[in-house]
C-alpha cells in the first residue's frame, strides 16, 4: 500500500492557501462592493480616486498542497495622513491554485495618492503538505497576529487605471524541520510582495497589467450587454462587458447567463472596466464545479478520481469543501483541456495524442483538473459529466537548452525535487517543457541551463514521458 493509498483510507483533511489575498479582499469588501470601477471619491488628502484592479498570486513551496487562513481587519497608511480602514471584517481565503499566476479580486475606485504600508491581522492558518514519507499531513498552528508591511517604495495611485499585484511566498511564510516537514507559520512582512502596473494595451496584456484568463464563477445578474459574477470561493464580485465579438460557448448566451456557472477569458480596458472575450458555460445553478490536484486514479481506463479540492462553486459547494478529498465518478465523463491563453502553435487542437493526450486512459495522479457535475455535490462525492485539464505550476532545474534562451519555440527538461508534491503523487521527476513563441517570461530576460524556474503549464502524461506546454516561465 502506497503512502497516498494509506492517506485515502484515513480521515479527509480540510485545508488550503490564502494569506496573500489580504489587501485584495480588503479593497474588494470596502471600496467597491459591486465590483465596478469608480472614480471621483476623496483620497487621503481629499483628492479624486482612480480605477484599480487588485490581483493576487502565490509563490509556492514544493511540498505544500494547501494553505488557508483568515485575514482582517486591514488598514492602509498613506505617506501623509491617517490610516484608512479597508477591511473591518474578516475573510477566509485560499490561494494555492494561483501559483505562478494571479487572479482579479476587485475592480474598484482607489483614492489617488501615495501609500507606504498596510497592516493586517492574520489568524487560524491550516496547512496541508506531503511529509518526508509522502503522507498527506495537516497542521493547524495557533496564530493571531497583526502584521505591518512597509512598502520598499510607496505605491502611488495616479489618474490612470492600474493593477495592484500582491504575491505571497508560501515558503517564506512557514517554518520547516530538517526533513522538510512544515512545523508552523512564520508570516511576517517579508512574506508579502506588493507591486503596481498601469493597465497595458488590450492586445499586450499579462496578468500583472490586466489580462483575464480562466476566471470561473457564477453569474449573479445580467444588465444590457454586461454581466456580474461571483468568483469561485474567493467571493470577488466582477462585472464584465460584452460586444458583438464576444464568443459564447457550451450553451452560454447573454440571455441565458443568469445563475449559470461560467469561465471567462478577457482583458481590462483603459477605463478599468473588464471585457469578456470568451464566455464558456460550465453548469447551471443546480450543478457543481470543483478544481484540484489528483491524488489517485482508480481503474484503467479511469473510473474514479480522488481529488484534493482547491476551489469550487455551485450547489452543495461551500468553504468546508475546499481542502477536502473529493471522489469523482468519471466512468461516463468527457475529457477536455482548458487551453486558456496558451500558445499551441505547431501543436494544434488539444488534446493532441500521442504527445499531448488527455483521456480516461492517460489521466494521471499529479495533474490539476476541474470536474463538472450536473447534480448537487452531496458530501464529498459526485458524478462528473466533464473532466477538464487545468494549468498548474512546477518548479525545477533547467537542462537541455542549446544556450541562454530568451524566446521560444524550444524544448528543455525541467528536473523537479524528488520530494515535491508533483513528483510524489505522479512518480515522475522530469518533465519536457515546450516553450512556445507565445510563452510569457516573467521577471526573466533569458533562461539558462542550471536555472531554477517556475513553469505554469498544461501537463500531459504521454507514453514515454511527461510533456508540458508552457504558459509562463518565471523566476
Amino acid at each position: 500500500m502506497t503512502a497516498i493509498s494509506r492517506f485515502l483510507g484515513k480521515r479527509k483533511w480540510t485545508t488550503y492557501v490564502g494569506a496573500g489575498l489580504v489587501l485584495a479582499a480588503a479593497l474588494l469588501a470596502t471600496a467597491c462592493g459591486s465590483g465596478s470601477a469608480s472614480t471621483g471619491g476623496p483620497g487621503p488628502g481629499g483628492g479624486a480616486s482612480s480605477p484599480m484592479q487588485v490581483r493576487i498570486g502565490d509563490a509556492p513551496s514544493d511540498r505544500v498542497i494547501s494553505f488557508e487562513v483568515t485575514v482582517g481587519p486591514i488598514t492602509l497608511t498613506p505617506t501623509s495622513g491617517t490610516a484608512v480602514t479597508v477591511l473591518a471584517a474578516t475573510r477566509r481565503i485560499e490561494l494555492t491554485h494561483l501559483s505562478g499566476i494571479s487572479e482579479p479580486l476587485a475592480l474598484l475606485g482607489v483614492p489617488q495618492g501615495s501609500y507606504s504600508s498596510a497592516t493586517l491581522t492574520v489568524q487560524k492558518p491550516e496547512i496541508t503538505f506531503l511529509n518526508n514519507l509522502g503522507v498527506v499531513t495537516k497542521i493547524e498552528p495557533a496564530f493571531n497576529q497583526a502584521i505591518t508591511v512597509n512598502f520598499g517604495s510607496p505605491i502611488t495611485i495616479g489618474p490612470s487605471s492600474s493593477v495592484l499585484n500582491i504575491d505571497l511566498s508560501v515558503a517564506n511564510a512557514l517554518t520547516f524541520d530538517g526533513l522538510g516537514n512544515v512545523t508552523g507559520v512564520n508570516l511576517s512582512a517579508s512574506s508579502f510582495t506588493f507591486s503596481s502596473s498601469v493597465v497595458a494595451a488590450e492586445d499586450h496584456q499579462h496578468p500583472e497589467d490586466g489580462e483575464m484568463e480562466d476566471i470561473s464563477g457564477k453569474v449573479t445578474s445580467v444588465s444590457g450587454n454586461s454581466f456580474t459574477m461571483t468568483v469561485g470561493q474567493s467571493g470577488a464580485i466582477l462585472t464584465f462587458v460584452t460586444d458583438a465579438n464576444t464568443e459564447f460557448k457550451e450553451g452560454a448566451t447573454l440571455a441565458t447567463l443568469a445563475n449559470m456557472m461560467v469561465t471567462v477569458e478577457g482583458s481590462t480596458r483603459a477605463d478599468g472596466t473588464l471585457y469578456a472575450k470568451e464566455v464558456e458555460g460550465v453548469e447551471n445553478e443546480n450543478g457543481a464545479e470543483l478544481e484540484g490536484n489528483i491524488l489517485q486514479v482508480t481503474g484503467n481506463p479511469a473510473t474514479e478520481l480522488s481529488i484534493l479540492t482547491q476551489d469550487g462553486q455551485g450547489s452543495g459547494v461551500d468553504d468546508t469543501k475546499v481542502g477536502t478529498t473529493l471522489t469523482a465518478d468519471v466512468s461516463g465523463a468527457q475529457y477536455r483541456v482548458s487551453k486558456g491563453n496558451i500558445d499551441t502553435s505547431g501543436i494544434g487542437s488539444l488534446p493532441a495524442p500521442p504527445n499531448f493526450p488527455f483521456d480516461a486512459s492517460t489521466v494521471h495522479a499529479g495533474q490539476r483538473v476541474e470536474v463538472d457535475s450536473a447534480s448537487t455535490l452531496t458530501g464529498t462525492s459526485l458524478v462528473a459529466e466533464k473532466v477538464k485539464l487545468q494549468q498548474q505550476t512546477l518548479t525545477g532545474t533547467v537542462s537541455g537548452l542549446p544556450g541562454a534562451t530568451s524566446a521560444g519555440p524550444v524544448t528543455f527538461t525541467l528536473t523537479l525535487p524528488a520530494d515535491s508534491a508533483f513528483a510524489t503523487l505522479s512518480g515522475k521527476t522530469t518533465v519536457t517543457i515546450f516553450w512556445q513563441g507565445g510563452t510569457d517570461l516573467h521577471k526573466l530576460t533569458s533562461v539558462n541551463n542550471g536555472d531554477t524556474v517556475r513553469v505554469r503549464s498544461l501537463v500531459f502524461f504521454a507514453a514515454a514521458q511527461v510533456n508540458a506546454i508552457a504558459r509562463r516561465i518565471s523566476q
